[in-house]
């Protein structure tokens, strides 16, 4: 990984334009691997190799610990519930590799019709201690083996994992959230028939009808 992000150091500092000045000749491709050997040795001699080998890692570690929070989510005020129907249409004929047509245009697929959701899915800002806390009392509350997933949107995951007993996920980019239509969290997705259902709850609410 080391090599990796030194190289990609040395190909971002190399990229730059410096225009056409005077007369042009033939380019005389020079070796990638001396560019990088020179540029390798100029940064030694400097004493900056080690100093932005250090800086690279940092950044990469960072960005894994702690991945870019999803954008548009708010904690849940307004309780909801809907259902997300993951039905495609086929755009046009496909085929396999002996172009044998298997799903022809316009034909419906629902990926629930082969796969299961076993588990339930929970999205939750991993910075908010109380929907921490809900995650936990959902995975205890849990009656199989196949306990849910949990999902920040926010935080680090792998802060939380040993608080929660098990692996925490983060959604990446919000692809999942987009996907589904979440704008609140927490929330919570089951499987119901050939849709899967999503709740956002309040933990206040929630809280409320348990004392209730």
């Amino acid at each position: 990984m080391k090599r990796f992000l030194i190289f990609a150091w040395i190909v971002s500092a190399e990229a730059k334009d410096f225009g056409t000045l005077g007369q042009t000749f033939p380019i005389q491709e020079k070796s990638l691997l001396e560019v990088i050997q020179t540029k390798l040795q100029n940064l030694s001699t400097l004493g900056q190799l080690e100093r932005h080998q250090k800086y690279l890692i940092q950044e990469a570690s960072y960005k894994i610990k702690r991945p870019a929070s999803v954008k548009g989510l708010h904690r849940t005020v307004t309780p909801r519930s809907f259902g997300y129907d993951p039905t495609i249409t086929v755009p046009y004929d496909l085929k396999d590799h002996q172009g044998k047509v298997f799903h022809v245009q316009g034909t419906h697929l629902n990926p629930l019709d082969t796969h299961t959701l076993h588990q339930p899915l929970l999205f939750i800002d991993g910075e908010d201690s109380e929907q921490v806390e809900w995650a936990r009392r959902n995975l205890k509350r849990a009656v199989s083996k196949l306990l849910p997933k949990v999902i920040f949107v926010k935080g680090s995951p792998l802060d939380r994992t040993e608080h929660l007993q098990q692996p925490v996920y983060f959604d990446q980019g919000g692809f999942l959230i987009q996907k589904l239509g979440i704008t609140q969290v927490p929330a919570k997705v089951i499987q119901k028939g050939k849709i899967l259902w999503i709740e956002e709850v309040s933990i206040t609410q929630e809280i409320q009808k348990e004392k209730g």
